[in-house]
């Protein structure tokens, strides 16, 4: 069962009344495990992409965006190795980055490593990769 909740001063709370009737099911007294984490941020979520389409836009070698996605993913080191058992050949692909897969701290961090990679790539500093994000995000 899987419950959204809320820390408060006088304990765990249910974060949506969605999610009352699974609560009111947990027994009292009972040890449970609990995991942590963070749900992602709708806004960082397109403040990731925003980072994506200013690369984008400032390159000439792709003309799909979801591949420039994934080699500035593996390029950041986010990627599985993977074997074509036929031939094989040991490749990489890019982690996925949705939403059930990957919580906001770890979000967060691909964020970083990637906004860090396109610095890198544009020879520009982390403050103008910033600035330019938000202006984007304005538009």
């Amino acid at each position: 069962m899987k419950i959204e909740v809320v820390k408060t001063l006088s304990g765990l709370k249910v974060a949506y009344n969605s999610d009352y009737e699974n609560f009111k099911k947990i027994p009292l007294n009972e040890v449970f495990e609990f995991v942590y984490k963070k749900k992602r941020n709708i806004k960082f979520h397109k403040k990731f992409f925003a980072l994506l389409n200013l690369y984008y836009e400032n390159q000439n070698d792709y003309t799909n965006l979801d591949d420039l996605r994934k080699d500035l993913l593996i390029v950041s080191g986010y990627y599985e190795e993977k074997t074509n058992f036929i031939t094989g050949e040991i490749y990489k692909v890019a982690k996925s980055l949705s939403f059930p897969n990957m919580d906001e701290v770890e979000f967060s961090k691909v964020y970083e490593d990637l906004k860090n990679t396109i610095c890198k790539l544009l020879s520009v500093t982390s403050e103008q990769v910033t600035e330019e994000i938000e202006q984007h995000m304005r538009r």
